[in-house]
């Protein structure tokens, strides 16, 4: 399997979490996160890893409204500097016309643990490009599967704001660029919904979001995934949520998969994205799922019946002494 990554991932790692006060925290996206994936995976000859290509910079822009935002806060910066926003306007501001300023991050970041340092741009687009590889590579035919190592993640980030360690989308711009061959299926695995994806495609009917996660009642990012959230206008029916209750094991997430693969095989796309995060783990920090590191074969195994090009985007995952080898599983049980 190819395996695609791209840039200097150590160039973004911010020190700080504004999270109930500050702090500086362990439980966050770090670099370390991406090592012991390349670690894990490089250490098997059935993994070949290959450089990102270079994209154009309208790709990301044309969807993301808070490209320039995070584009031009990030040159303004110094070297060791991280912007949080702090006002956050809600419903009946006054909204500035030069909403790409720097420094007015509560327009367009939803929290306080997203923050935008010197290099957060270039990490951000490079993370981009290095799904929009793996797209191209399955949409030419050259690849039944491949694997974009991404970082930072992306199912949080949507088509107003950015948040939750996410700067820009990479499976919603992957499937924007899928769509101009079919359709698209996105199923999101990380422990948290992936409210940016569904809120891309919330009234696109050529791609249906599934995503399987921690119940919003109690968990990040609450205000979206619930299981009545089916899609609106034109694309009623094409988003599925399954909010799994706390404890979940293997037995009650596969059959969570198994539902959701009925609905793909009915809607019949072209290509699949698998948004993968592994804070499902029973030993993820920020997560209440059971599953075991062995499971991630199996779960892999499921989303192999699909038998459709499909491109595999990280995401989560916070606990490096198994992240490696859930993420290597996982490709194994899809090959």
């Amino acid at each position: 399997m190819l395996v695609i990554e791209k840039y200097n991932d150590s160039l973004h790692n911010p020190y700080w979490k504004y999270q109930l006060g500050p702090e500086a925290y362990e439980v966050k996206d770090t670099p370390h996160r991406v090592e012991v994936i390349k670690i894990a995976l490089r250490n098997d000859e059935r993994f070949h890893f290959v450089t990102a290509k270079t994209f154009p910079e309208r790709i990301i822009s044309q969807i993301h409204p808070y490209h320039d935002y995070i584009l031009k806060t990030a040159q303004s910066l110094k070297e060791e500097e991280e912007f949080y926003p702090d006002l956050f306007p809600g419903e009946g501001a006054h909204l500035l016309k030069k909403v790409d300023a720097p420094l007015w991050g509560g327009l367009w970041c939803t929290d306080a643990v997203t923050p935008i340092k010197k290099k957060t741009y270039e990490v951000a687009r490079a993370s981009v490009e290095t799904a929009l590889t793996g797209a191209e590579l399955i949409r030419n035919g050259k690849e039944k599967t491949v694997y974009a190592l991404c970082r930072p993640s992306g199912h949080h980030a949507g088509p107003r704001v950015f948040g939750g360690y996410c700067y820009f989308n990479n499976a919603a711009t992957a499937a924007e660029f899928l769509l101009q061959k079919g359709k698209v299926a996105i199923v999101d695995i990380d422990y948290h919904h992936g409210n940016g994806t569904q809120e891309f495609f919330d009234e696109i009917k050529s791609v249906f979001t599934f995503s399987i996660h921690g119940n919003p009642e109690f968990e990040y990012p609450y205000f979206w995934g619930y299981s009545e959230e089916k899609g609106k206008g034109q694309a009623v029916g094409t988003n599925h949520n399954e909010p799994l209750p706390a404890g979940t094991q293997l037995k009650e997430y596969s059959e969570a998969v198994a539902r959701i693969l009925k609905k793909i095989q009915a809607f019949n796309p072209s290509y699949l994205i698998i948004s993968a995060g592994f804070d499902t783990h029973e030993a993820d920090p920020i997560g209440s799922f059971k599953l075991r590191t062995e499971d991630y074969l199996s779960i892999g195994k499921q989303f192999k019946s699909l038998d459709i090009p499909t491109l595999v985007c990280q995401e989560g995952g916070y606990n490096t002494n198994v992240l490696g080898e859930c993420a290597k599983n996982f490709l194994l049980g899809i090959m």
